[in-house]
């Protein structure tokens, strides 16, 4: 990857046609690993008759996609910034930028939370709200700061927390990026060293963590813990801005661009192997040292691949990019955010109304279950509170420019998990 000079008159590309499927994958990944878990199928661990490996090794490494929607949102998020750095233009407004991000995730998260706690009233100790200091906790989303309150309220929005602290973040860093750079007077450089320094940071944090204590705790759901897959996400974002600007020309880029299935395939290998070499539990037992630098460093890797598809190259062509675009693919990748949060309450709810036994279930009689009541809940959702509040968040931003709101394909939305 090489410096260039800039084009008189570069175009400002926002839109990503693949990355709805992205984020359908993402969540349904999400949603087998949930439901493989709870009905046992992890634990019976049937085998695949290939290489005497075992199915629950890859299901129970489905949580990999929680790592791709860790890097979809350093890329999306990042670009518009490091996009006006490239440019020498003003990052996004803050504004709008802090908008925006409340209301993506805010309102969708509360109406299920309610549902969680006071509608169903799901059993557990950390799933009630006894007092102010609960509710400000999980509306906040801050529950993973205190060992009390840490995977409760929506288990699942743990990682909500840690999207939540890298939107506070990143407009520090982009600040940091921009001071960096008018003393060294290289933009893709300070860049790319910044990120690299992000990257390690990541490893770093977990590793002192461990070091204190071996088992971890809920300090390693902090954002530090994941700096190194989010720096990921921004790479690519620097990578994408600096070829569309012409301050970057990578030939990694172009290759990646025009071989979609050999990026998939790369991906491939990195899920295989983070699956069976490294003696991975088959439940969530803290990892060790070792095993949870293989753990993120080949999560990393097999997100990176699989997006790099989406992000270089024609993306009217290839297979890889056709399915990824499928209306069906693209249809839950809109609706992806509601079935990240309601799946877990039906999966509850399963074997409240069924009187079955946890880990003794049907997978297929699960997965129907809380698939669809997660699907509709999603388009519920997606249409009475999570649309309007994109309504709303643009015309707000064009009242401010006072002009008249413009309606935008919901596609084009900067949507994490």
């Amino acid at each position: 990857m090489t410096p260039a000079a800039p084009p008189v008159d570069a175009p400002n590309r926002t839109f990503f046609s693949c990355f709805n499927g992205y984020r359908a994958l993402a969540a349904v990944a999400v949603l087998v690993l949930h439901t493989t878990f709870v009905s046992g199928t992890i634990g019976r661990n049937p085998s695949l008759g290939i290489f005497g490996l075992d199915l629950g090794q890859f299901l129970i490494r489905l949580d990999v996609g929680v790592s791709v929607f860790f890097l979809i949102s350093g890329f999306l998020l990042y670009r518009p910034f490091v996009n006006a750095h490239l440019r020498g233009d003003p990052g996004p407004g803050l504004r709008d930028y802090f908008v925006g991000r409340f209301l993506r995730i805010f309102p969708a998260y509360w109406v299920a939370l309610i549902a969680v706690v006071w509608v169903f009233h799901q059993t557990g100790p950390r799933h009630s709200i006894d007092n102010f200091g609960d509710f400000v906790s999980y509306f906040g989303l801050l529950q993973q700061y205190t060992a009390d309150h840490a995977y409760g309220g929506i288990q699942q929005a743990w990682t909500l927390c840690v999207e939540v602290a890298f939107y506070l973040f990143l407009p520090l860093w982009a600040v940091g990026m921009r001071v960096g750079a008018r003393r060294v007077k290289s933009v893709v450089r300070v860049e790319l060293i910044g990120l690299a320094v992000l990257f390690a940071s990541g490893i770093t944090y977990r590793m002192v963590v461990l070091t204190i204590n071996d088992q971890g705790g809920n300090e390693l759901s902090w954002l530090p813990a994941f700096f190194d897959q989010f720096a990921l996400g921004m790479l690519l974002a620097v990578v994408s801005a600096g070829i569309e600007t012409g301050r970057v020309r990578s030939r990694l880029a172009e290759a990646a661009g025009r071989q979609p299935l050999v990026c998939w395939a790369l991906a491939a290998v990195s899920f295989v192997a983070v699956s069976t070499l490294f003696d991975l539990p088959l439940d969530y037992r803290q990892l060790s040292r070792g095993q949870w630098l293989a753990w993120t460093l080949l999560y990393g890797a097999t997100a990176f691949f699989l997006l790099l598809p989406g992000i270089f190259g024609s993306q009217e062509r290839g297979l890889v990019r056709r399915m990824l675009q499928h209306p069906l693919l693209v249809s839950a990748g809109i609706v992806s955010y509601g079935i990240y949060l309601w799946h877990e309450l039906w999966l509850e709810r399963f074997f409240h109304s069924t009187g079955l036994p946890v880990q003794n279930a049907d997978v297929f009689a699960v997965l129907g279950y809380a698939g669809m009541l997660s699907v509709i809940a999603a388009i519920v959702s997606w249409n009475f509170i999570e649309s309007p509040a994109l309504r709303l968040r643009r015309g707000l931003s064009e009242l401010k420019r006072g002009s008249a709101p413009a309606a935008a394909p919901a596609e084009q939305d900067v949507t994490t998990m």
